[in-house]
């Protein structure tokens, strides 16, 4: 009988170490619904930059677009208390692969629509796929995250 209890008390011990490293993967306040918009947009104005400017206003344009990002995530952070830390819970692998990969294709045809066609269509690609892939990445993690947190209770 001993045993059991041991055993038991064990199992809920790391039952209660899992929870606590993926809390801050699936503990959070709702996105708002302007956060992919907000993506697209700074991948629109990303690549005006990078095709419209040279020189040292390229370089200043850029440095201001890194630190805007640098803001959103300072304000992200603030916003949900912490930031994820450690590695993700397997079931989110998915929607972060899908976030890089879908990031890499909208990168690519944007670059391929503005060497092919026009600037105008990189920007419009950018934008709007920018904004869907967040829009997707963000709806896909919460969906993911309500049924850890589910599973954990």
């Amino acid at each position: 009988m001993e045993n059991d209890r041991a055993g038991q008390s064990l199992q809920q011990q790391l039952h209660e170490i899992e929870r606590g490293e993926s809390a801050s993967w699936i503990v959070y306040p709702p996105t708002p619904w302007w956060w992919p918009v907000s993506f697209g947009l700074w991948a629109a104005v990303f690549t005006l930059v990078v095709s419209q400017l040279d020189g040292f206003v390229e370089s200043i344009s850029l440095l201001g677009l890194v630190a805007l990002m640098g803001l959103a995530m300072v304000w992200d952070r603030r916003r949900r208390g912490t930031y994820p830390s450690g590695s993700p819970p397997r079931e989110l692998w998915p929607a972060i692969a899908g976030l890089t990969v879908g990031a890499a294709v909208v990168a690519g045809l944007a670059w391929l629509a503005g060497e092919q066609l026009s600037v105008w269509l990189a920007v419009a690609v950018a934008a709007v796929g920018a904004w869907a892939v967040v829009a997707w990445y963000e709806h896909t993690y919460a969906g993911i995250a309500a049924r850890l947190r589910e599973r954990a209770t």
